[in-house]
């Protein structure tokens, strides 16, 4: 019954971040709100915006999602590192759901979000840290790193099936 509930939480809120695009959102670096199906030969740096959804998309460089209260990341190849963090002293609100992403070289973080959703992400490099710290809600499930996993910090902590090449800390 958990799972259920959650696979339908997560498909509220794609929809809700779909239909919470504001202004802000369509003048900064997500487009409309929405990037589907993308390719950046770069870095990708998405900052200050209501809501974002980046799916099925390739990012060669890193991504960062900076102080942005909706974030969906589904199903996206970034070649350096992910970053979803909160650096605007406003811990624990916003919603980042970072759902079936591949992180080929380097590190994939989510920091002080309310409610995190880190499911089925995989780091390549043995060399990579994932990490989800300080969070308020974070469920953190069938994640696989070929460096280490580590959670720290946060509130309400629910995780499992995971599997780390090095340290393993949330489980």
């Amino acid at each position: 019954m958990k799972f259920k509930n959650f696979k339908l939480s997560i498909n509220i809120a794609i929809v809700c971040i779909m239909l919470l695009t504001s202004s802000a959102a369509m003048a900064g670096g997500c487009g409309d709100g929405v990037l589907e199906n993308e390719t950046f030969d770069g870095n990708l740096l998405v900052s200050l915006e209501s809501s974002c959804a980046i799916i099925s998309s390739t990012i060669k460089g890193n991504l960062t999602i900076k102080d942005t209260d909706n974030v969906l990341l589904l199903n996206n190849k970034v070649g350096g590192r992910i970053r979803v963090v909160r650096t605007d002293g406003q811990e624990g609100i916003g919603v980042a759901n970072v759902i079936a992403n591949t992180v080929v070289i380097g590190d994939l973080i989510v920091l002080e979000y309310e409610t995190t959703n880190v499911v089925e992400n995989e780091t390549l490099s043995s060399d990579s840290n994932f990490r989800v710290n300080r969070n308020t809600k974070a469920f953190v499930q069938k994640n696989i790193a070929a460096g280490n996993l580590i959670c720290r910090g946060n509130t309400d902590l629910s995780a499992f099936l995971n599997y780390a090449d090095d340290t393993l800390d949330c489980d």
